[in-house]
C-alpha cells in the first residue's frame, strides 16, 4: 500500500468516527449543533489536495504535468497555453466536464476539449481582450483520468500561463490562496525571468505560502546552449538561493523544494516503466508525496481531531449547565436571562475596548514600520554609489553611448542591474520585519491580557447568575490545546486573516505559538509589500535614481576607469533623493501599513464577539431544552452521562487514528 493510500484509509476512518460522534451528540437531551462535525467528516471523505501548477509560457509545464500523471491519456503537448483553469481528477474513464459560469455543464471527450478550449499558437499571439471574451464565461474544466496518483483525492490544477495577458494571469493568481501546494515551474534556459521574479515578489511573498515547490525543467538542454553546462547549473542554484530562498521555511530550506530535472526523460522512463532517478524527477515526486502525507496530511488529521474535541467540549458545557439548572423552571430561566442583559452589554463594551487597543497597536505599527523603512532607505542611499560602481555593466564605455541606440542599450542594462540590487535590499528589509512584528504581537497580547481576564470573569458571572449557582464548565476547545480567551481570539485572527488553508493546518501542528510565529512572518511580508508599493509606485526602485545614473553614463568615454568618476558624481547628484522621496510619501506608506493590519484587527474583535455570542446561544439552548423536557432531572442526567460516555469512546478511537 502506498503512503497516500495508507493515509487515505486513516482519513476515511477519521470521517467515520466523526459521524459516529455527531450521531452520539444528536442523542443528547438538549439540541447541540453537529453540522460542523458532519461537514468536517464530508471534507475528510472528499480528501481533496489541491496542487496548483503555475509557470510562464513555454516553461515545460505541460511535460512536467504529464510526467506527474503518467501520460495515460493526455498527449505530450496537451496545452501549448491553457486558456482556462483545468482540474485533473481521478476517474475510471477519461472525460471532461466544462463548468460554465451560468451553471451549465458541458461534457466532452479529451480530444473535443483540447480542440475547443486550448489556445493555439495563433490564439497566444491574439489580443488579450479577444481571448478573454472567448473564455470569460468558463469557470473551470474538470478532466477525469484513471491515474493512481489522483485516486486518493489529489487534484492537479493546471493554470493559464504567467504571460503578458492580464486576464489569463489574474485567473492564475486567483487560485494561489486556496492551494494546498503550489508547483512553480521554471525553465533552465531562461531561469527566473523578470516576470517570474515579479510574481515571486508581488504574489507569492504576500501570501506567505510555505508549501511551494520549484522544479526547473529543460536542464537536459543546457549542454546544447552553453559551453559549460555545470557552470550554468551552478549559476541557477546561486540565483535560486538569492531569489527563492526567502519563500521557503524550515531547517532544510530551499534544498528540499528546488529540483533541477529532466521532465522529458521522466516522461519517457515512466511510459517504459523504468526507474526515475536519472532524470532527477524522483526527488521532486518524493518531496511532493512527503508534503501530501506527512506535512499536509498529518495537519489535516490534527484538524479533524480538533473539530471533534471542540464538539466534545460543547457537549460537556451543555450537559453541565443543564444539570446545574435542572431545578429551575422555564419561566425562572427566562427571567434570569433578561436580568443578565446588562452583563452581556458589558461583554460588548469589552469587545469595544479590545477594538480600541488593537487600533492603537495598528497606529504604533504605522509609525514603527515607517521609521524602520526610512532607516533602511538611509542605508540604501549610502550604499548606492558603491553598488553602482560594482554593477556589472559590460560594454557601456565608449563613444557608442553618445548615439540614441547606445544610450537606449545603456539605460536597459543599468535599469535591470539597479532593479535587481534594489529588490535584494527590499527582500532584506522584509525579512528583518518578521522578528520585529513577532515582538509587537507579543506586546499586544500583554495589553489585551487584562481585558481577556475581565471577559472570562463576566462570562462566568453570567453562567452563575443563569444557573443560580457557581458553574465550573468545561471549556469548548477551538484548537488542539486548551487556551484562555486571549489566545483563542488570537488563534482565530491569525488563522482567518493571514494564513492560507495549507499553512493554517501546518501551523496548528506546532500549536498556538507556531501559528503566531508563522502569522508574524506572513503579516510582515504583506506589510512590506504594501509599504514598498506605496513608496515606489509603478516606476520601481530603479526609477527613483535612473534619471541621474543614465545622465552620468555620458561620462564614460575611455573605458572602465571612468566608473570611479561615475561613482563620485552619482553620489553628489543623487544626494538625499531616496529619503526625500520617501518622506514625501510618508502618509501613503502609513496608510498602506494600516491596510495590511486591518484584517488582524477585525478578526481579533470578531473573535471576542463570537465568544459572547456562543455564550448567549448556550443559554438559549438550555432554555429550549428545559421547555421540551419530558423527563425529570434524574433521567436527563443519566441521558447526558450515557451520551458523554459514548462520545469519549469515539473520541479515543479518533485520536488513535489521527496520531
Amino acid at each position: 500500500m502506498s503512503r497516500l493510500s495508507e493515509f487515505a484509509a486513516r482519513r476515511i476512518a477519521a470521517a467515520e468516527h466523526l459521524d459516529a460522534l455527531a450521531d452520539a451528540i444528536d442523542r443528547a437531551p438538549a439540541p447541540i449543533d453537529t453540522a460542523p462535525v458532519r461537514a468536517a467528516a464530508e471534507r475528510a471523505r472528499a480528501g481533496r489536495f489541491h496542487v496548483v501548477l503555475v509557470g510562464a509560457f513555454s516553461t515545460g509545464k505541460s511535460t512536467l504535468l504529464n510526467a506527474l500523471v503518467g501520460d495515460a491519456v493526455l498527449p505530450a503537448k496537451v496545452n501549448p497555453c491553457t486558456a482556462i483553469l483545468t482540474e485533473l481528477v481521478h476517474g475510471e474513464e477519461p472525460g471532461v466536464v466544462v463548468h460554465h459560469r451560468d451553471g451549465r455543464r458541458e461534457q466532452l471527450d479529451v480530444a473535443g476539449f483540447l480542440a475547443a478550449y486550448q489556445l493555439s499558437a495563433d490564439d497566444v499571439a491574439a489580443a488579450g481582450e479577444e481571448v478573454a471574451d472567448r473564455f470569460g464565461g468558463i469557470e473551470r474544466a474538470v478532466v477525469s483520468v484513471p491515474l493512481e496518483l489522483l485516486s486518493q483525492g489529489v487534484v492537479l490544477v493546471d493554470t493559464p500561463g504567467l504571460d503578458d495577458d492580464p486576464q489569463r494571469t489574474a485567473r492564475t493568481l486567483a487560485t494561489l490562496p486556496e492551494a494546498d501546494a503550489v508547483i512553480v515551474v521554471l525553465n533552465a534556459l531562461r531561469f527566473l525571468s523578470e516576470l517570474e521574479r515579479r510574481t515571486v515578489r508581488e504574489q507569492l511573498l504576500p501570501l506567505g505560502l510555505t508549501n511551494l515547490f520549484f522544479p526547473v525543467t529543460m536542464v537536459d538542454l543546457l549542454p546544447h546552449v552553453t559551453a559549460d553546462a555545470d557552470a550554468a547549473l551552478t549559476a541557477i542554484h546561486e540565483r535560486a538561493s538569492d531569489v527563492l530562498a526567502p519563500l521557503v521555511e524550515g531547517a532544510d530550506g530551499l534544498e528540499d523544494r528546488f529540483f533541477p530535472l529532466d521532465a522529458r526523460s521522466a516522461l519517457r522512463t515512466r511510459r517504459a516503466g523504468e526507474a526515475l532517478e536519472p532524470s532527477g524527477f524522483a526527488d521532486f515526486e518524493e518531496a511532493l508525496s512527503t508534503f501530501l502525507v506527512e506535512e499536509r496530511g498529518a495537519a489535516q488529521l490534527a484538524r479533524l481531531r480538533a473539530v471533534a474535541e471542540y464538539a466534545r467540549g460543547e457537549l460537556a458545557r451543555q450537559a453541565e449547565l443543564d444539570r446545574v439548572s435542572a431545578a429551575a423552571s422555564v419561566e425562572q430561566l427566562l427571567a434570569r436571562q433578561e436580568e443578565l442583559a446588562p452583563r452581556f452589554a458589558e461583554l460588548e463594551r469589552l469587545a469595544g475596548r479590545v477594538d480600541r487597543i488593537v487600533a492603537h497597536f495598528v497606529e504604533r505599527q504605522q509609525k514603527r514600520v515607517w521609521q524602520d523603512l526610512r532607516e533602511h532607505l538611509v542605508h540604501c542611499q549610502e550604499a548606492l554609489p558603491d553598488a553602482v560602481a560594482e554593477l556589472d555593466l559590460p560594454g557601456l564605455a565608449g563613444v557608442e553611448l553618445l548615439t540614441p541606440a547606445g544610450r537606449a542599450r545603456a539605460e536597459a542594462v543599468l535599469h535591470t542591474a539597479l532593479e535587481g540590487w534594489f529588490a535584494a535590499q527590499m527582500d532584506a528589509w522584509r525579512e528583518s520585519l518578521r522578528p520585529k512584528l513577532e515582538a509587537s504581537l507579543a506586546e499586544l497580547r500583554v495589553e489585551l491580557a487584562a481585558e481577556a481576564r475581565t471577559f472570562d470573569a463576566v462570562s462566568e458571572s453570567i453562567l452563575e447568575g443563569f444557573a443560580g449557582a457557581r458553574v465550573e464548565l468545561p471549556r469548548a476547545r477551538s484548537t488542539p490545546e486548551d487556551m484562555d480567551p486571549l489566545e483563542r481570539w488570537f488563534s482565530v485572527a491569525v488563522g482567518a486573516a493571514l494564513l492560507s488553508p495549507g499553512t493554517i493546518a501546518a501551523a496548528w501542528t506546532d500549536g498556538y505559538e507556531g501559528a503566531l510565529k508563522g502569522a508574524a512572518g506572513r503579516l510582515g511580508a504583506r506589510v512590506a509589500l504594501l509599504a514598498a508599493g506605496a513608496l515606489l509606485g509603478p516606476v520601481g526602485w530603479a526609477g527613483l535614481v535612473l534619471y541621474a545614473a543614465v545622465d552620468l553614463l555620458l561620462l564614460l568615454r575611455t573605458g572602465g576607469g571612468q566608473l570611479r568618476r561615475l561613482r563620485r558624481v552619482f553620489a553628489e547628484q543623487v544626494g538625499g533623493g531616496l529619503v526625500a522621496h520617501a518622506d514625501a510619501q510618508r502618509e501613503v506608506v502609513e496608510a498602506q501599513v494600516a491596510e495590511a493590519l486591518q484584517p488582524l484587527r477585525k478578526a481579533i474583535v470578531a473573535a471576542a464577539r463570537a465568544d459572547a455570542e456562543e455564550l448567549s446561544r448556550l443559554l438559549e439552548h438550555t432554555i429550549a431544552a428545559r421547555r421540551e423536557a419530558a423527563e425529570d432531572a434524574e433521567e436527563r442526567a443519566e441521558d447526558w452521562t450515557a451520551v458523554e460516555s459514548t462520545a469519549d469512546k469515539v473520541l479515543a478511537a479518533l485520536t488513535g487514528v489521527c496520531t
